[in-house]
């Protein structure tokens, strides 16, 4: 038969405590068995990538001047919109025009940081709205 619980568990752990007593830690042995010191761990904790000309700011003041407002203007816009979109007799007539609000802000963020960017070529590589930047990366003016 079995031995009672209580016994078997002292056994195990007098056992276990009796087999690390006898012998080195983990690490140790594994140390010994590669003929070196475990390494020192490096640190999980990592720079932040340099960020790209695109986002870099430009140095111009004029330029961040103007991008400030364009922000700005977008901020109120978005404002705006969601007062009246916060009226359901509005938004039953007008749903449409209060999309162009959103498209709107949308394409005044991208231009902002466009102009705001040392780089605005790379900077119009990066915005997302696919008409808006087709209509920026066009060689022609007409």
């Amino acid at each position: 038969m079995r031995e009672s619980s209580g016994e078997w568990m002292t056994s195990f752990w007098n056992k276990a405590a009796a087999e690390a007593a006898d012998h080195k830690s983990r690490g140790d042995v594994i140390a010994a068995e590669f003929g070196g010191q475990a390494s020192e761990r490096r640190s999980i904790r990592r720079d932040p990538p340099p960020l790209t000309a695109a986002l870099s700011p430009t140095d111009d003041r004029l330029r961040l001047r103007i991008a400030e407002e364009l922000e700005y203007a977008r901020r109120m816009l978005t404002v705006m919109g969601d007062e009246l979109a916060g009226n359901p007799a509005v938004i039953a007539r007008h749903a449409t025009a209060l999309q162009s609000f959103d498209i709107v802000g949308q394409m005044l963020g991208h231009l902002a940081a466009v102009i705001r960017s040392s780089d605005p070529e790379e900077a119009v590589e990066r915005v997302g709205m696919t008409e808006l930047k087709a209509r920026l990366s066009r060689r022609s003016l007409d």
